[in-house]
């Protein structure tokens, strides 16, 4: 009896501060459901309805370990993963930025161009959505500079948590307004044109996989904060959260692109001004009147959380990866490379939306696809450092998470040739 009362004490805990635990796992949720989720969730709804669900099950599924390795190795050993990675072979450092920051160029201007989008319909103004793009990753990175990571967890905390609530009851609201015999599902045809849209779908399903990195940066940088280290525990459930909570918001817009927009031959718009528009438009117009303000405050709250997460995390990765490959040499210091990578990656988020296409699905979809491209990549580095490094066997993940992770960076690598045959015949 007393065991089981401590037990019962010990969940308790728990339960009763879980709210304080979160922070790396809300970053990451946030930086999931951004694109990947208001955009090209909908959009599968919208075409193909219930019937990629698996697809959207199988990415998450795919990418769990290499995200759960993020975490957990930052809090078992006090480092982030880069530091395995160094410890493997600095070239693979050198491999890694390269992948980082390919997918960091496009990845920071699409989901700040998003953001821009809803909040120029939101607002009810009109402006050249390049300047304001640039002008919000400015923004974005003087909050960061300003407040560091304090300021990114505390932001995101309240936007993540205001962006569940109201996607839920939107979702509730379309489910409730299902009309008898609506359509649900659609035929998927396997041609070239299903598969690259399937292959950027599941890119950043969650979000790509240099998420990862991301994370255990996060983890380190929550203990600074705290004034102590992350525990394994704490670092897993705060994971967990963040993970579960981007695959349920993701199966939100996908039930709602499907319940409002499937068999309505609805087309996507062909700039992030006019999508915006259209995606709360067409909302409100099948759903009610009264959902207006829900569906616009929801995509709106998350895309800010979006942009403050992946402004800061790119940087932080091109900084701690260029201090170590260059350690001895007199480089500046890694404080001094992350804000120089700052304003670095304001000056790309408006050469790459000058040079890239201006169609907004394209744009998006270029970019969703690269995270899926980087991912093998990841993966296998991710498994090494966790398996083959410096952690313990007897602190290393379960038998089953191993054999999951290797299942999943055997399919990862099965698929990018084949992709990459597909897209380049």
């Amino acid at each position: 009896m007393l065991l089981i009362g401590k037990n019962i004490m010990g969940v308790t805990g728990v339960i009763a501060s879980w709210p304080g635990r979160l922070g790396p796992g809300l970053l990451f949720a946030a930086t999931a459901v951004g694109v990947s989720h208001l955009v090209q969730s909908t959009r599968a709804g919208a075409e193909f309805g219930l019937t990629l669900v698996v697809l959207i099950l199988a990415a998450c599924a795919i990418k769990y370990p290499a995200f759960r390795f993020g975490a957990e190795y930052a809090a078992l050993t006090g480092r982030t993963v880069l530091s395995g990675y160094e410890r493997q072979g600095r070239w693979l450092l050198a491999l890694i930025l390269l992948a980082t920051f390919i997918e960091g160029v496009g990845v920071v201007p699409a989901v700040t161009l998003v953001s821009v989008g809803l909040g120029m319909n939101l607002l009810g103004v009109q402006v050249n959505a390049i300047v304001a793009t640039v002008a919000t990753v400015l923004v974005a990175s003087i909050v960061l500079l300003i407040g560091r990571y304090r300021v990114l967890e505390n932001i995101t905390r309240v936007f993540v948590a205001l962006f569940a609530v109201l996607t839920v009851l939107a979702t509730l609201a379309a489910i409730a307004g299902i009309g008898p015999g609506q359509p649900l599902t659609a035929p998927f045809e396997l041609n070239e044109s299903n598969l690259f849209f399937s292959v950027s779908v599941a890119g950043w399903m969650p979000i790509g996989l240099g998420g990862s990195i991301f994370l255990s940066a996060w983890v380190i940088a929550r203990g600074r904060t705290l004034g102590q280290p992350v525990s394994e525990r704490v670092a897993l459930f705060d994971f967990h959260v963040g993970f579960i909570t981007s695959l349920v918001l993701a199966f939100c817009f996908l039930i709602m692109g499907t319940i409002v927009l499937l068999g309505r031959e609805v087309e996507l718009a062909g700039s992030s001004a006019a999508f915006a528009a259209q995606f709360v438009g067409i909302f409100t117009a099948v759903i009610g009147q009264w959902t207006e303000l829900i569906v616009g405050v929801a995509a709106m709250t998350v895309m800010l959380s979006t942009v403050l997460a992946v402004v800061d995390g790119f940087p932080r990765v091109y900084a701690n990866v260029v201090t170590k490959l260059a350690r001895g040499t007199g480089v500046p210091s890694e404080e001094r490379l992350y804000r120089g990578f700052l304003w670095f990656q304001i000056v790309t988020s408006g050469v790459v939306l000058y040079a890239l296409p201006r169609s907004f699905g394209a744009f998006i979809d270029f970019i969703t696809a690269l995270g899926f491209l980087t991912a093998p990549v990841v993966a296998i580095m991710n498994h090494r450092i966790m398996f083959f490094g410096e952690v313990p066997p007897d602190r290393q993940p379960p038998r089953w998470v191993r054999s999951w992770s290797v299942a999943g960076t055997a399919i990862l690598a099965l698929i990018f040739p084949i992709y990459l045959y597909f897209r380049l015949t």
